[in-house]
């Protein structure tokens, strides 16, 4: 398999993790897009269903971010989304219902307190942990 090294900056890391944090005890959701292999931007999504166990967001307000995304001429590269009570592993419906192989799932878990970011490629039933490297500036 195919796992690229994704570069993101500081700044949209610390927004990712303080979504997850400001939405505890439910999942928190979002995009990260950019170019490549470089996050340039986040889009914090609603988690509809208000749940710690999953999370929804309506194919409206899916596809009215992607056209934003598009406008700003950038492609989806991470699906992210927060386990307050669980470990920073992607569940059995977290697999069947990642949408791409090309785009990343990002997990951030609180189960020990201080938040755990993981970043996996999902293939089916199947994941592989990638890496990713903060850059500080940018």
């Amino acid at each position: 398999m195919n796992c690229k090294q994704i570069i993101i900056p500081l700044s949209i890391h610390n927004q990712m993790v303080e979504h997850g944090v400001s939405t505890l005890p439910y999942e928190a959701c979002g995009l990260l897009a950019g170019n490549q292999t470089n996050v340039q931007s986040i889009w914090q999504l609603k988690n509809e269903c208000k749940s710690d166990r999953r999370f929804f967001v309506s194919k409206h307000n899916v596809e009215r971010t992607l056209n934003r995304i598009n406008e700003e001429k950038q492609d989806v590269l991470a699906i992210y989304h927060s386990h307050p009570f669980t470990a920073p592993i992607p569940s059995t419906l977290d697999m069947i219902n990642h949408p791409d192989t090309d785009i990343k799932m990002i997990i951030i878990s609180f189960k020990r307190g201080s938040p755990t970011v993981r970043w996996y490629r999902i293939r089916d039933t199947n994941y592989e942990e990638c890496l990713f490297r903060i850059e500080s500036s940018r």
